[in-house]
């Protein structure tokens, strides 16, 4: 072979570097597969025999470990490439095509580049110049081989593991709380304390209905979760900490938590930069899922709930339009449920906040945005919740009434079992730590005492459990005793007496808003809202499909509205402003002993409203062509005539020296002034009273 290959390699091949490459696909190959490893640093040899001698020969052993299929992760290769293309390499030494590259594309590219620089590739076959038509036949050949033999070992391997897979035999990993036997058998976890943490998570989302009402219960009650670590150091270490929203939403959306063999839930993605990202799939799109596979914490139903109610409580208005939030502690009763009567779409909750300073407490609206995120039109609905919550409430109150006293007694049940739950998990926790502090105190008995260099330690991790022992069993007294204090002989007996009437818990301040919204969700499914001017009509839809419309609800009307007018004083006023002006006519409706809805005497912007309110409007028109007849102009006409400015005419009105009158009570009043006596009235020379005038202004 060597001597076929010497007539291939010519002078301008031997001014140049030999490149050995090296490369094994994984890890485990390089520390296992060593024969393979010492046949590609043979290739050394095969150099030498061609001319190269030992310092001119590179070796490039960076992508030990990395898989060939793809060229975006390995520097070698990459490096190899560029010393091709920049005309520095006389032949490359591989022990075959595949350690170089099995992504034909590649494999191609490296081929162009050495046919271009007429750079020589060896294998353990022989030497192949790309320049000749014969061998780069057989380079191409060889790149689309390679590329199929990793995709036949791919789908051999996949084969395998899929075929195991659909029948629920592949053995995969397994969250916290299951294990597998020695049969190879899905059981629960030995260690009591995990599988009670875990079935804590599905108890407490099938009571609150939401994934950050979880998190917000543990971290009240300061309940851990377990976690173990698959990689790095701490690989299988159990660790406790308290949990956060994406680890709820972990456990809950694990079939494997519900008895079931998933497989194939992500699609692999590889970006162009070689890195991989990974795409959840939708559960029709699984490749294999088992229900009943083995045992569960919860069964296949509540798992299809509780994804429902995640999948209702997102927060993407665009890819979740119909989505039902979970109760919070706002104080709208209709939260999440209220519908738009002319759009249909959900209605959403606005707050405005308190203004002591305007002696304006915090409001609540229902606001329909419908029609403003989609098209950019102004809204359907803006209603004040007060009017429509209290009667959403009497319903509730009413039909909830008759099964008060069970309700009630539920509830109280319901509030003991969450606490001898939690309870439960201290007296886990405090087992737990019992047995690491005697490890710790059996750790320190077995050392050396006087060797303080491994007795110190052990005697400081003996003292931190002691610690936490401590703290726990602290911990665990005072909640019994504030949970004593909370649910006394008579605070039960005070909650019995409650139940009676339903209406006394429902109103009472202690009951917070989102336990009034779970109480509501019990019996209505959603309501829909309608509004015609100042009434709302509400229709309900109650669990089970049933449906029924309230009486129509009374929103508050304006001022002007709820009190009507009196047709004496719109009589009297509409008189009155023929011949005087807006504060004239409030002293003549006064002195003619009329008044305001709550008694009040009339003033001049009383007067001013009222004339809006019923549309006077020719009044002022009249008024001005009255006041003209009588010798009264505008204060520009005025001040152009006396030849001073507007402000000198205004201030002459003020002290009396011009007469004013206003046609117009309003935020800027509109005044006419009446020219001085012995002024031309022509626009002439002024005369001697109006030099006074200038002089006086002046």
């Amino acid at each position: 072979m060597l001597e076929t290959a010497a007539g291939k390699v010519k002078p301008r091949h031997l001014a140049r570097e030999a490149c050995l490459y090296i490369r094994q696909s994984s890890l485990k190959q390089v520390a296992c597969n060593t024969e393979s490893t010492h046949r590609q640093y043979d290739l050394r040899r095969s150099a030498i025999a061609l001319g190269w001698s030992e310092d001119r020969i590179r070796l490039i052993d960076d992508d030990q470990g990395l898989s060939g299929a793809y060229a975006a992760n390995r520097s070698g290769f990459r490096d190899l490439t560029a010393r091709i293309a920049a005309g520095e390499i006389g032949i490359v030494l591989c022990l075959e095509v595949s350690r170089l590259a099995r992504d034909n594309c590649d494999w191609a590219q490296l081929v162009q580049f050495a046919r271009l620089a007429d750079t020589l590739i060896l294998d353990e076959y022989g030497v192949h110049d790309p320049n000749d038509s014969s061998d780069k036949l057989l380079l191409d050949i060889k790149g689309s081989l390679s590329e199929f033999e990793l995709a036949g070992i791919r789908a051999r391997l996949l084969g395998g593991q899929r075929s195991k897979a659909a029948r629920g035999e592949l053995r995969v990993p397994l969250p916290l709380g299951l294990v597998y036997d020695e049969d190879g058998q899905v059981v629960f976890d030995p260690d009591r304390q995990v599988v009670a943490a875990i079935r804590r998570v599905f108890t407490a989302f099938r009571d609150k209905g939401s994934a950050m009402q979880v998190v917000k219960w543990f971290r009240d009650e300061n309940i851990l979760l377990p976690h173990r670590a698959r990689t790095g150091p701490c690989r299988g270490v159990l660790r406790w900490n308290l949990p956060d929203h994406p680890k709820i939403r972990r456990i809950l959306r694990n079939p494997a938590y519900a008895g079931a063999f998933a497989y194939g839930q992500t699609r692999t993605l590889r970006q162009a930069d070689g890195s991989v990202r990974y795409r959840t799939l939708p559960l029709d799109e699984w490749e294999v899922c088992i229900p009943g596979h083995h045992v569960g914490f919860i069964d296949w139903e509540e798992y299809g709930r509780n994804l429902a109610t995640l999948a209702r409580n997102g927060s993407c208005f665009a890819a979740n339009p119909a989505r039902l939030s979970a109760p919070r502690n706002g104080a709208a009763l209709l939260q999440g449920i209220a519908l738009c009567g002319q759009c249909g779409g959900r209605l959403n909750v606005k707050y405005s906040r308190a203004r002591p300073d305007r002696n304006q407490p915090a409001q609540v609206h229902y606001t329909c945005k419908e029609a403003t995120v989609r098209k950019g039109e102004k809204g359907c609905l803006w209603i004040r919740a007060e009017a429509v919550d209290a009667a959403v409430g009497r319903f509730a109150v009413g039909a909830m009434n008759g099964e008060n006293i069970a309700l009630a007694l539920a509830v109280q049940e319901q509030v003991r079992a969450d606490f001898a739950e939690a309870d439960a998990q201290r007296a886990l926790r405090i087992e737990r730590l019992v047995y690491e502090a005697e490890l710790a105190q059996r750790r320190y008995y077995a050392a050396d005492p006087v060797n303080r260099l491994v007795a110190a330690p052990l005697e400081a991790a003996w003292n931190e459990r002691l610690r936490e022992l401590e703290e726990a069993g602290r911990e665990r007294e005072e909640r019994q005793a504030a949970r004593d204090a909370e649910m006394s002989a008579e605070q039960l007996r005070r909650i019995e007496e409650l139940a009676r009437d339903f209406a006394q818990v429902w109103d009472a301040p202690t009951t917070d808003h989102a336990d009034r919204k779970r109480l509501l969700r019990l019996l209505v499914e959603d309501a829909t809202l309608t509004r015609a001017g100042y009434e709302v009509r509400v229709d309900l839809r109650l669990r089970g499909g049933k449906a029924l419309t309230l009486d129509q609800v009374q929103l508050n009307r304006p001022r002007q509205l709820k009190y009507p007018l009196c047709p004496a004083a719109v009589a009297a006023l509409d008189a009155a402003l023929d011949t005087h002006s807006d504060a004239e006519a409030a002293e003549l409706l006064n002195q003619a002993g009329h008044r305001l809805w709550n008694g009040a005497p009339y003033t001049l912007r009383h007067v001013y409203r009222l004339r809006q309110r019923v549309a006077m409007k020719g009044h002022l028109q009249r008024r001005r062509e009255q006041l003209r007849a009588q010798g009264y102009v505008t204060v520009s006409e005025l001040a152009s005539q006396l030849g001073l400015p507007c402000w000198s005419v205004q201030a002459l009105a003020r002290q009396g020296r011009i007469l004013c009158d206003q046609i117009k009570a309003a935020k800027k009043p509109r005044s006419m002034y009446k020219l001085p006596a012995g002024y031309d009235q022509r626009g002439a020379e002024p005369t001697d009273a109006a030099q006074q005038f200038g002089r006086d202004a002046s």
